[in-house]
């Protein structure tokens, strides 16, 4: 399996993906799918504006050298069938002209890709094939470029929207801690209203719940922040989601007289259960890290009082 920053995907699974985005995304361009059965004839489908896409997902995840020397070679492979089976691709292509030939791939982490796409257009254009046209050119496409119809084909499969992220390092949360001091030391009391004060080892649990906080919260910006570049609507639905639910917790927290960690439990769990309601489509995992977030989000700020 590869995985992507929406799931992860094998080599079936990531041409059925594609299919139903090409379906939606080039509908008014006349997209027709080209099944392999009886023969793979090199392209998975085309439109009739004459673009042509073929699909790609790696085995595993590879190291940028060799996932790029994968994707080179099986570009130039596949490419190659469009010469090979010239004659039986006119059948279907009939007058259209390939003007573009596109590799649909999760993901590439070197540019030398493009320029090896770019080196085989001009060296197919030298080949006077009739199926291609003469401004033929070769790109690269990789998931990214189907932002807008992700939640509409992942809602049909039922496969839920998990946006993978890399977690902040502990230089990067102490190197926070030391420029947010304020913020910081509202945790650390907020913690400290939580934790029993009669606690064996207080002041370690404090910091510990406070490292936690610190944590969630970087990690869930990062998160938050690469849901905003591919889902703006959904993410401004978030965010005022999470500002009408802030000022019910504002007024619980005001209202209070019982247990403190009692209490913010109640609010995360109420919390988790809102974005669920709110956010169907998105995986439980990414539910809780944006719950956490929240959260975190909420004790180095002041919605969540113990006052």
């Amino acid at each position: 399996m590869y995985k992507t920053t929406y799931g992860s995907f094998n080599g079936d699974s990531w041409e059925d993906f594609c299919q139903l985005c090409f379906k939606l995304k080039y509908a008014d361009d006349g997209y027709q799918e080209m099944p392999a059965w009886q023969g793979d004839l090199g392209i998975e489908g085309f439109t009739r504006t004459g673009m042509v896409f073929q699909c790609y997902c790696p085995d595993m995840e590879y190291n940028p050298d060799k996932l790029y020397e994968e994707q080179r070679d099986k570009i130039t492979t596949d490419l190659g069938k469009l010469i090979a089976n010239e004659k039986e691709l006119s059948g279907y292509l009939k007058d259209i002209k390939v003007t573009k030939w596109i590799f649909v791939t999760p993901e590439y982490k070197n540019k030398n890709l493009v320029k090896h796409c770019h080196s085989k257009a001009e060296e197919y254009k030298k080949l006077n094939c009739k199926l291609l046209s003469d401004d033929f050119d070769v790109l690269v496409h990789d998931i990214d470029f189907f932002v807008e119809q992700i939640p509409t084909v992942l809602e049909f499969r039922k496969k839920k929207i998990e946006i993978n992220t890399e977690e902040s390092t502990p230089k990067e949360i102490a190197d926070w801690k030391s420029q947010q001091i304020s913020l910081v030391d509202s945790a650390i009391k907020k913690h400290g209203q939580r934790v029993p004060s009669t606690s064996l080892k207080f002041d370690e649990k404090v910091n510990t719940l406070t490292q936690y906080s610190v944590a969630n919260f970087l990690n869930g910006d990062i998160l938050v922040r690469k849901w905003k570049e591919s889902f703006q609507d959904q993410y401004e639905k978030f965010i005022k989601v999470v500002s009408l639910f802030e000022k019910k917790v504002e007024e619980r927290c005001a209202t209070n007289n019982g247990d403190n960690n009692q209490l913010y439990n109640e609010i995360e769990k109420d919390l988790n259960v809102k974005l669920k309601e709110a956010f169907e489509f998105l995986d439980d995992i990414m539910i809780d890290r944006l719950t956490d977030y929240v959260m975190s989000d909420w004790i180095l700020r002041c919605p969540i009082s113990f006052e």
